[in-house]
C-alpha cells in the first residue's frame, strides 16, 4: 500500500520563504559615540554585505542616529521601526540587527517583544555579527539568550557607573544636557566652545528671557500672554514647554534626578527663581487649598461675578453674553426695577463698563509712594506685636547658633594646632553638629523670620502700590483674589449712579485709603499708636497682603 497518498489530508504545511526583503535597524547609545567613532557606518556596512551572500534585499533602513537602550518605547526610530511593521501590509522577511544589544538591553520586555514580531507578524530577528535568527526554535532560544545576556551586561555596567554617577550629581553638577536657557561647559561637550575643566552652567541670553517669564508668572499673568511676550523678545517657546518649565526643580537649583531616589541635591548652577517662588507658583498650578488660589469657573471677562451685590436689593448679582460678544452683570432678583449694566467699555457701549470703573474704584487703595516710610514702620509695629515671642525666640535661637561657630572654630584649631586626638575631636565635634542641627530645626518651627521680614514687608507694599493694575493685568483667579482680599463681604453697585458703594474693606487697605487725606506731620504722629492690623499679619505673616504676586 503507497501511504504517500494520504499525505494531502496532513494538516502540516511547510513554509516557504519566498521573501527576500528585509529592514535594517542601526544605533549607537549616545551622541559621542556617534561624533567620534564610525559604529553607525560600520553596521550598515556589515548588514550590506550580509544581506548579498544571503541573498537578501535591504527596502528600509531605521536608526542610524544615538538612541540610549535604556528604554525600548523612549527610542523614536525603535518606536518607528516596530509601529511600521505593525502597520506594513508588504511586511519584510526580518530585521537585520548587528548584535541583539544593539536592538534591545530590556530582556523579558524586549523578548515579548520579539515573540510578537514573530508570532504575530511573521517577522524574523537577524544578527548579523553571529548569522543567527529566530527562523527555527533553537535558532529562536539563542536570540533570547542574547536578549537576556544584553539585561545582564548592561546591568552590570551600571553596578559600575551609577555609584560614579551618584556622586558626580551630590556634588551639586547636572547629568545630561542643560535645560534651556542655560549654556553647559565641561569636559565632554561636544562643542569645543564650551569645553572647560569641570561641569559649569551659565545662563545665557535666552535664559534671562526665561527669569523674566518666573517673575510674570508669579503676577498672576496667564501663559499665553507670556508666550505673546517671548514673540516680542525674539524667544519662541511652545506652550507644552512653557508648561513643563514650571514644574521643572532645576530653574530653582534644584536636582531631583531619579538616581538619587528620594534624596534631592542643591545644584551648583545660578537659579532662574527662589525656591519659595517656585513652591507658590506651583501650589498654585496644584490648586493646592493652603495657598488659598481660588480655581473659578467664572468668564474671564465677567471677574466682578463672584463678588458683586446689587445696590438696591442686595441680591447677588450675575452675568451673561449678548450675541456671543457682549458681556453684561445683572441682579437675580427679578423684583428687583435695576437694569442690566455692561461689563467692559467699547466704542459702541453708552456707559464705562463696571470692570473699568471697579478698576478706577481700587486705585484709591493704592498706597503712595510718599507715605511708603510711614507705612512700613506701622507693619513692622504691628508684626513685633503679633510675634513677639517668635521673634524673641529666634535671637536667642541666632545667638546660641553664634555661639556654636565659635565652639567649632576653637576645636578646629585644637584638633590641628594643638594636636587633639582624632577621637575626641570626633566625639566633640558630633556634639556641636546636633545642637546645631537641633537649634536649627527649632528655628524652621518659627512662623516668622527677621531674616526675610523687610524682604516681606518689601513685597507686602509692592502689592499695595500697585493693587489696581493686579487686579487689571492678573488672570480670572487673580482678580477674585484681590476682590475678596481688598473687600472680604462682597462689593456692592448702585445700578443707577453705577458708583460703588463703600462696603467692608480690609483694615489694611482702609488705612492706605485714610492716610493718604491725612497730612504728613498727622500720619507721623499716628505711627506707632496702633498695632491692630490683624489681617495684615495674619499668624505666619504678610503673605495674605501679597497673595502670592
Amino acid at each position: 500500500m503507497d501511504l504517500d497518498y494520504f499525505k494531502k489530508f496532513s494538516s502540516y504545511k511547510e513554509e516557504l520563504n519566498n521573501n527576500k526583503n528585509v529592514w535594517l535597524y542601526t544605533r549607537v547609545s549616545s551622541k559621542e559615540q556617534y561624533d567620534t567613532n564610525e559604529s553607525i557606518k560600520n553596521q550598515e556596512q556589515d548588514a550590506k554585505d550580509f544581506a548579498d551572500k544571503h541573498n537578501y534585499a535591504i527596502t528600509k533602513t531605521f536608526g542610524g542616529t544615538y538612541e540610549s537602550a535604556k528604554g525600548d518605547f523612549s527610542r523614536k526610530e525603535f518606536v518607528k521601526l516596530i509601529n511600521e511593521v505593525k502597520k506594513s501590509r508588504q511586511k519584510p522577511f526580518g530585521i537585520l540587527i548587528f548584535m541583539v544589544s544593539r536592538f534591545s538591553r530590556t530582556g523579558g520586555g524586549a523578548i515579548g517583544l520579539v515573540y510578537d514580531l514573530i508570532r504575530e507578524h511573521k517577522v524574523h530577528l537577524i544578527e548579523v555579527s553571529s548569522g543567527k535568527d529566530t527562523t527555527t526554535e533553537n535558532g529562536e532560544h539563542e536570540i533570547m539568550e542574547l536578549l537576556l545576556s544584553a539585561k545582564k551586561e548592561n546591568s552590570n555596567r551600571l553596578k559600575v557607573t551609577i555609584p560614579g554617577l551618584i556622586a558626580f550629581l551630590k556634588k551639586g553638577n547636572w547629568l545630561g544636557k542643560a535645560p534651556r536657557g542655560y549654556d553647559h561647559y565641561g569636559k565632554r561637550v561636544a562643542n569645543l566652545e564650551f569645553h572647560y575643566n569641570k561641569q559649569k552652567l551659565e545662563i545665557n541670553n535666552e535664559g534671562r528671557i526665561l527669569k523674566k517669564a518666573w517673575k510674570w508668572k508669579l503676577q498672576g499673568i496667564p501663559d499665553y500672554k507670556i508666550l505673546k511676550k517671548f514673540d516680542k523678545l525674539g524667544l519662541k517657546l511652545t506652550k507644552q514647554s512653557l508648561s513643563e518649565m514650571w514644574r521643572k526643580p532645576f530653574y530653582c537649583g534644584i536636582n531631583t534626578n531619579s538616581l538619587l531616589k528620594n534624596e534631592v541635591i542643591k545644584g551648583n548652577w545660578k537659579p532662574l527663581v527662589s525656591v519659595e517662588d517656585f513652591i507658590t507658583i506651583n501650589e498654585r498650578l496644584e490648586g493646592n487649598t493652603n495657598t488659598g488660589y481660588i480655581k473659578s469657573n467664572f468668564c474671564e471677562d465677567r471677574p466682578l461675578q463672584s463678588d458683586l451685590y446689587c445696590g438696591i436689593c442686595g441680591t447677588k448679582m450675575t452675568g451673561y453674553k449678548a450675541k456671543k460678544k457682549y458681556d453684561y452683570y445683572k441682579c437675580q432678583n427679578k423684583l428687583c426695577n435695576c437694569k442690566d449694566m455692561n461689563a467692559k467699555s467699547s466704542k459702541k457701549s453708552l456707559q464705562t463698563g463696571l470692570n473699568d470703573l471697579f478698576e478706577d474704584h481700587l486705585s484709591q487703595f493704592c498706597l503712595d509712594i510718599k507715605y511708603v516710610d510711614a507705612f512700613k514702620a506701622q507693619m513692622k509695629l504691628t508684626i513685633a506685636d503679633k510675634n513677639k515671642e517668635s521673634l524673641e525666640l529666634e535671637k536667642s535661637l541666632n545667638k546660641q547658633l553664634k555661639d556654636l561657630e565659635v565652639q567649632k572654630d576653637k576645636l578646629e584649631r585644637k584638633y590641628v594646632f594643638e594636636n587633639l586626638s582624632q577621637v575626641l575631636y570626633d566625639k566633640f565635634n558630633k556634639e556641636l553638629m546636633d545642637k546645631t542641627g537641633t537649634i536649627n530645626a527649632e528655628k524652621a518651627k518659627l512662623g516668622i523670620s527677621i531674616s526675610n521680614l523687610d524682604k516681606k514687608i518689601d513685597r507686602c507694599v509692592e502689592a499695595t502700590q500697585n493693587i489696581s493694575d493686579y487686579w487689571k493685568h492678573g488672570c480670572i483667579e487673580n482678580k477674585i483674589r484681590v476682590q475678596k482680599l481688598v473687600f472680604p463681604s462682597g462689593i456692592v453697585i448702585d445700578p443707577k449712579k453705577r458708583q460703588y458703594r463703600t462696603s467692608e474693606i480690609n483694615s489694611v487697605f482702609s488705612i492706605i485709603a485714610s492716610i493718604s487725606k491725612d497730612s504728613e506731620e498727622d500720619i507721623k504722629e499716628k505711627v506707632s499708636i496702633s498695632t491692630d492690623l490683624s489681617s495684615l499679619v495674619a499668624g505666619t505673616g504678610l503673605e495674605p497682603v501679597t497673595f502670592g504676586l
